[in-house]
């Protein structure tokens, strides 16, 4: 298989780093073919792949299109693999139950997939992940996203790779996560010295592609299309007095949002501006698809919301979201991908904002908003990669008026801290969509709130 120059470039960084690198390529850039190319040029076998559940199929298809033999784990009752296998493929839910089973195999390589799920302090997977590398010469981190919010989410991934760096998780939190004190003990939730960390990870470990830096790909635009909501009394009946409203529609959880009613709270508007703006969201994409005749790829958060566009939406259509895994996944990408007469593939931006590609569309429609920037570039990218040959265009609809504005401001706030740890500059982010939308909507609207 060939390499573009920039993807040898990167194997090249990979061995200057002798074998431990965060690969954070842009999503589409092929950080699978790299990492399989890094692998087999240097026989680094046999190499175990962990990943999210969601790809395990995708790392199979590319690696025997190298010829690579490989076998994909399933369920959490180890048996012994095949001799002479090239590479294990398996999940990280699965792997806490396979790692000693692995660890046998004296593995020569490990590949984190997706390596922003080891995020999170102390989690199964994360102890599963750090044991699994322990002593192994050849690990590979890779994501297009390695930060989502803050810098302390990669302190894993740094102490796993360069633990002579990257000692203590206090003193990283310290000097580069801004701790703030509070009654439950220090949060490292912020960001500070960006620039210092930004050098310190490009010198040692961090390896960064961005698609306009090495490609000469269609462009891809955004839009946000303020739409309306039904009942805007009900609305704002919910945002000003929450409680009372909570008790007269759900009085079964109006116990715990006593207990914790902000939070509560958000998540609630958030899933009532989502109903409320139902009809403008399907109305609009049953407009576009009767005015084209192209494919259409459609993003939501919650489920409910996804069965309705389903119901709703006037196309042939797929969906994928959490409850399809493994190889009926990959059917209903394929599906998308080569029938004509399938035009709407329907997702979830967490289960199917990764791993797939999606070039048979060229226009991205978000009917809600995640809480991470990063969640959304990632979801764009499904159509906006190595392959693309139209102009891609990302369609936010945001409810008019609601929470999901307040949502933009802090996503755009999110985006500013990635660009500054991970490619050197504050700037506006990938995601100034969020600013447009700011300084776009109506002058006079009603108080946000919380």
């Amino acid at each position: 298989m060939r390499l573009y120059p920039f993807q040898r470039d990167v194997i090249g960084e990979i061995e200057g780093f002798r074998g431990k690198a965060i690969c954070a390529l842009d999503m589409g850039l092929g950080k699978t073919i790299v990492a399989l190319r890094y692998l087999a040029d240097r026989k680094k076998w046999p190499a175990l792949i962990v990943c999210p559940a969601v790809v395990k199929y995708h790392w199979e298809r590319e690696a025997e299109r190298l010829g690579l033999r490989t076998m994909v784990l399933e369920g959490t009752i180890p048996r012994q693999p095949p001799k002479n296998l090239k590479i294990v493929i398996l999940n990280y839910d699965i792997l806490r139950q396979w790692l000693p089973l692995l660890r046998g195999l004296n593995p020569a390589a490990v590949v984190l997939d997706e390596c922003q799920a080891l995020m999170s302090y102390g989690s199964l997977r994360t102890k599963a992940s750090l044991a699994l590398c322990r002593g192994v010469d050849c690990v590979l981190a890779l994501s297009g996203t390695p930060l989502l919010n803050r810098p302390m989410e990669l302190f894993n991934v740094l102490k796993l790779l360069r633990p002579n760096v990257f000692p203590f998780r206090r003193q990283f939190g310290e000097r580069f996560c801004k701790p703030r004190w509070t009654p439950w003990g220090i949060k490292y939730d912020g960001v500070s010295h960006a620039d210092e960390l930004h050098s310190l990870l490009t010198r040692s470990c961090l390896i960064r592609r961005r698609k306009a830096d090495v490609l000469d790909l269609p462009p891809k635009l955004r839009e946000v299309i303020p739409v309306p909501i039904v009942r805007p009394d009900e609305y704002y009946q919910a945002r000003d007095d929450f409680l009372d409203w909570l008790r007269r529609t759900d009085p079964k959880r109006i116990k715990g949002a006593n207990k914790a009613e902000a939070l509560v709270k958000i998540g609630y508007l958030l899933q009532l501006a989502a109903r409320l703006k139902l009809k403008s969201v399907t109305d609009w994409i049953n407009k576009w698809l009767a005015e084209t005749d192209e494919k259409l790829v459609v993003f939501a958060v919650h489920r409910k919301m996804i069965e309705a566009l389903a119901r709703r939406c006037n196309a042939a259509s797929v969906v994928v979201d959490g409850t399809v895994t493994g190889r009926a996944r990959q059917a209903a990408v394929d599906r998308f991908q080569n029938d004509k007469t399938t035009r709407l593939l329907i997702g979830n931006i967490q289960a199917a904002g990764v791993g797939l590609t999606l070039t048979a569309a060229n226009t991205v429609v978000f009917t809600e908003l995640a809480w991470r920037p990063g969640d959304h570039v990632q979801a764009e990218d499904r159509c906006h990669r190595i392959g693309t040959t139209k102009t891609v265009f990302a369609f936010y609809l945001v409810a008019h008026s609601t929470i999901e504005e307040k949502l933009c401001r802090v996503l755009q706030e999110k985006q500013q801290v990635l660009s500054a740890v991970l490619d050197g500059d504050a700037g506006t982010g990938r995601l100034s969509v969020f600013d447009q939308l700011l300084r776009g909507m109506g002058r006079e609207r009603p108080r946000l709130a919380p």
